[in-house]
Parts: structure tokens; C-alpha cells; sequence
């Protein structure tokens, strides 16, 4: 007689989780492929050339997205939500990051709010920083203006637009910084 030992409830509830978190990502990565080739072909059928995305530009929008969601902040503007859910979920990804990528035992972390930072982190952090307070900052001024002048957002993109044109990009590198440049600005604009 072949017994098998009987699986706890236990183990059950974690196949299944598990079996269930791997088609959820399954799914999430195949839709941000989806999405990828359809927004080019959209372009194409547009008439305009598809414009070079960063490799997982839809996997960091649907990151950022899951991110505000779970802050509680608004997906449209970003605005709202709570702060330290954010910092929590932050902290969990730097831990992460310690433990799996930079070899940081859990041991050597007991008792520290966070990882030790080094320099250039410390620089990448405050750019980040400043580029958030800036944008913030930004967009506030550009609504309160266009409040007093509606066409104020089509004068910037027009504004934009020259400056990439006089530019004249012609390396890969050229059309990358305009395009990047035309991609910040819709960012503020929103």
C-alpha cells in the first residue's frame, strides 16, 4: 500500500499562492511585451516613426503604477497616498536589494533603520530628490499658469519641439537625448 502523508492546510494555501503569484507575474510580463508591440505598431499605422522605448519602459510604468496603488496615491497625478506606506515599501526593496544582490546579511542589519550608504548612492539619492521637488514644484507653477493661460501647455511643446529641431539629432545618441528630453516635459505637463 502506497501511504502518502496527509498535506497539512498549510502547504495547500502555499501551492496555491505560490501557483498563482507565478501566472500573475506570468501575466503582468506578457502584457507589458503586449503593450510594447502594439504601442509601435500604433505609431507605424500612425505615421510616425516608433520611437525607441528603454528596455522595460512598460514594466517600470506598471512598477510605478503598483506602487501608487499601494500607497494609496492617485494614479493620474501621483499625488496623495501615504508617505510612510511608501518608505515601507521602499525600505522592503532596499533590503532586497542588501540581501540578494549586494550579499548584506540580515544579521548585520539588526538594528539599523536602514542599509549603510555609500557615496555615490548618497549623490543618486539627493539627484533623485531634487529632480522630485523640482518636478513637483514645476508642475504646481505650469497648472497655476495655464489656469491663466489655457494654451501655455501647447506654447512649451512647441517650444520643445524647436529647441529638438535645432538640435538637427543625427547619432542614435542625439535622437535618445531628444527623445528623452520630449518625454520629461510630457512628464511635467501632466
Amino acid at each position: 500500500m502506497n501511504e502518502r502523508s496527509p498535506v497539512s492546510a498549510k502547504d495547500r494555501v502555499s501551492e496555491i499562492l505560490r501557483r498563482n503569484e507565478r501566472a500573475m507575474m506570468a501575466a503582468i510580463l506578457k502584457t507589458c511585451d503586449e503593450v510594447a508591440w502594439a504601442t509601435a505598431d500604433e505609431l507605424k499605422l500612425a505615421g510616425v516613426e516608433p520611437i525607441k522605448m528603454r528596455d522595460g519602459y512598460f514594466s517600470s510604468v506598471a512598477l510605478h503604477q503598483l506602487f501608487l496603488h499601494q500607497c494609496g496615491a492617485d494614479m493620474e497625478t501621483s499625488k496623495g497616498g501615504d508617505p510612510k506606506r511608501a518608505a515601507q515599501l521602499l525600505l522592503a526593496g532596499r533590503r532586497i536589494s542588501a540581501h540578494y544582490w549586494e550579499g548584506i546579511d540580515a544579521n548585520e542589519q539588526t538594528g539599523r533603520s536602514d542599509i549603510v550608504m555609500d557615496d555615490e548612492e548618497r549623490r543618486e539619492l539627493a539627484e533623485s530628490a531634487h529632480k522630485a521637488a523640482s518636478r513637483g514644484v514645476l508642475r504646481a507653477l505650469i497648472e497655476q499658469a495655464n489656469a491663466t493661460n489655457p494654451d501655455l501647455r501647447n506654447r512649451i511643446t512647441t517650444d520643445i519641439e524647436a529647441f529638438v529641431a535645432e538640435l538637427a539629432p543625427q547619432s542614435e545618441t542625439d535622437r535618445y537625448f531628444a527623445e528623452l528630453v520630449r518625454e520629461n516635459v510630457e512628464l511635467l505637463l501632466q
